[in-house]
Protein backbone atom coordinates (compact mmCIF):
# COMPACT_ATOMS: atom_id res chain seq x y z
CA UNK A 1 0.00 0.00 0.00
CA UNK A 2 1.08 3.34 -0.46
CA UNK A 3 0.13 7.02 0.74
CA UNK A 4 1.39 10.36 -0.44
CA UNK A 5 1.04 12.99 2.60
CA UNK A 6 1.70 16.84 1.53
CA UNK A 7 2.82 19.28 4.32
CA UNK A 8 2.59 22.98 4.51
CA UNK A 9 4.97 25.45 5.62
CA UNK A 10 3.73 26.45 9.09
CA UNK A 11 4.53 30.43 9.10
CA UNK A 12 3.36 30.65 13.11
CA UNK A 13 5.90 28.58 14.08
CA UNK A 14 8.25 28.35 11.51
CA UNK A 15 8.52 24.72 10.50
CA UNK A 16 6.76 22.04 9.07
CA UNK A 17 4.28 20.10 11.00
CA UNK A 18 5.14 16.73 10.86
CA UNK A 19 2.30 15.72 12.98
CA UNK A 20 0.13 14.22 10.44
CA UNK A 21 2.98 12.07 8.84
CA UNK A 22 3.82 10.79 12.45
CA UNK A 23 -0.06 10.19 13.24
CA UNK A 24 -0.34 8.04 9.64
CA UNK A 25 2.82 6.13 10.29
CA UNK A 26 2.22 5.02 13.86
CA UNK A 27 0.26 1.72 13.41
CA UNK A 28 2.06 1.06 9.78
CA UNK A 29 5.09 -0.31 8.98
CA UNK A 30 7.00 1.94 6.44
CA UNK A 31 8.91 -0.44 4.01
CA UNK A 32 10.09 3.05 1.98
CA UNK A 33 9.57 6.69 1.44
CA UNK A 34 10.58 9.15 -0.21
CA UNK A 35 10.72 13.00 0.23
CA UNK A 36 10.57 15.93 -1.85
CA UNK A 37 10.55 19.51 -1.57
CA UNK A 38 8.74 22.22 -3.60
CA UNK A 39 7.52 25.72 -3.88
CA UNK A 40 3.97 26.58 -5.12
CA UNK A 41 2.51 29.83 -5.22
CA UNK A 42 5.74 31.12 -3.03
CA UNK A 43 4.85 28.61 0.07
CA UNK A 44 7.83 25.38 0.31
CA UNK A 45 5.88 22.59 0.79
CA UNK A 46 7.60 18.89 1.73
CA UNK A 47 5.36 15.96 -0.26
CA UNK A 48 6.30 12.37 1.56
CA UNK A 49 5.73 8.87 -0.24
CA UNK A 50 5.44 6.32 1.75
CA UNK A 51 5.08 2.68 0.98
CA UNK A 52 3.84 0.73 3.85
CA UNK A 53 2.28 -3.01 4.96
CA UNK A 54 -0.73 -2.72 6.26
CA UNK A 55 -2.21 -1.72 9.74
CA UNK A 56 -0.10 -3.78 12.43
CA UNK A 57 -1.69 -4.21 15.84
CA UNK A 58 -2.21 -2.02 17.79
CA UNK A 59 0.29 -0.83 20.14
CA UNK A 60 -0.64 2.30 22.42
CA UNK A 61 2.54 3.58 23.91
CA UNK A 62 1.49 1.54 27.33
CA UNK A 63 1.38 -1.78 26.29
CA UNK A 64 4.85 -0.86 24.46
CA UNK A 65 6.60 -0.49 27.64
CA UNK A 66 4.71 -2.66 29.95
CA UNK A 67 7.24 -5.18 29.66
CA UNK A 68 10.06 -2.95 30.53
CA UNK A 69 11.51 -2.06 34.31
CA UNK A 70 11.65 1.28 35.22
CA UNK A 71 15.47 1.79 34.30
CA UNK A 72 14.45 0.45 31.11
CA UNK A 73 11.53 2.95 30.74
CA UNK A 74 14.11 5.76 31.31
CA UNK A 75 16.74 4.98 28.69
CA UNK A 76 14.01 4.66 26.51
CA UNK A 77 12.80 8.12 27.15
CA UNK A 78 16.40 9.68 27.12
CA UNK A 79 16.95 7.68 23.17
CA UNK A 80 12.94 9.12 21.78
CA UNK A 81 14.78 12.66 23.26
CA UNK A 82 17.68 11.71 20.93
CA UNK A 83 16.08 10.35 18.21
CA UNK A 84 13.42 13.26 18.29
CA UNK A 85 16.24 16.19 18.25
CA UNK A 86 18.37 14.11 15.43
CA UNK A 87 14.76 13.55 13.48
CA UNK A 88 14.55 17.68 14.13
CA UNK A 89 18.19 18.14 12.90
CA UNK A 90 17.64 15.88 9.63
CA UNK A 91 14.46 17.34 8.65
CA UNK A 92 13.29 13.94 9.22
CA UNK A 93 9.98 11.89 10.47
CA UNK A 94 11.44 10.11 13.75
CA UNK A 95 10.76 6.68 12.77
CA UNK A 96 13.36 6.97 9.92
CA UNK A 97 15.57 7.82 12.53
CA UNK A 98 14.65 4.50 14.43
CA UNK A 99 11.13 3.30 15.17
CA UNK A 100 9.91 2.74 18.46
CA UNK A 101 10.36 -0.88 18.51
CA UNK A 102 14.15 -0.32 17.11
CA UNK A 103 14.56 1.67 20.18
CA UNK A 104 12.76 -0.61 22.85
CA UNK A 105 14.89 -3.80 21.32
CA UNK A 106 17.97 -1.19 21.79
CA UNK A 107 17.06 -0.99 25.30
CA UNK A 108 15.99 -4.22 26.16
CA UNK A 109 19.91 -5.51 24.33
CA UNK A 110 21.66 -2.58 25.19
CA UNK A 111 24.20 -2.46 23.28
CA UNK A 112 27.58 -1.08 24.51
CA UNK A 113 29.54 -0.89 20.99
CA UNK A 114 28.55 -0.67 17.06
CA UNK A 115 29.16 -4.75 17.05
CA UNK A 116 26.29 -5.42 19.28
CA UNK A 117 24.06 -2.61 18.00
CA UNK A 118 24.30 -4.94 14.87
CA UNK A 119 21.74 -7.23 16.67
CA UNK A 120 19.05 -4.97 16.51
CA UNK A 121 16.65 -5.53 14.19
CA UNK A 122 16.04 -2.81 11.86
CA UNK A 123 19.60 -1.18 12.74
CA UNK A 124 21.51 -1.85 9.42
CA UNK A 125 25.02 -1.01 8.45
CA UNK A 126 23.60 2.35 7.64
CA UNK A 127 22.13 3.25 10.64
CA UNK A 128 24.77 2.24 12.57
CA UNK A 129 27.16 4.51 10.65
CA UNK A 130 24.93 6.85 10.98
CA UNK A 131 24.09 6.97 14.53
CA UNK A 132 25.62 4.19 16.41
CA UNK A 133 28.47 6.00 17.90
CA UNK A 134 25.55 8.62 19.36
CA UNK A 135 23.45 5.69 20.37
CA UNK A 136 26.08 3.81 21.91
CA UNK A 137 27.30 7.07 23.37
CA UNK A 138 23.88 7.26 25.63
CA UNK A 139 24.05 3.82 26.42
CA UNK A 140 26.87 3.95 27.93
CA UNK A 141 26.03 7.47 29.55
CA UNK A 142 23.55 5.54 31.30
CA UNK A 143 25.13 2.90 32.69
CA UNK A 144 27.68 4.62 34.28
CA UNK A 145 26.99 4.58 37.73
CA UNK A 146 27.17 7.81 39.60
Amino acid sequence: MFKIITIPFDNSVESFNDEILTNFSLNKRIKEYHASFFISEGKPYWSVFLSYDSSIKEKGSKSEIEDLNETEKLLLEKLKVWRRGKAEEEGVPVYIVATNSELKEIVKLSPVNLELLNNVKGFGRKKIEKYGKEVTTIINAFNQKP
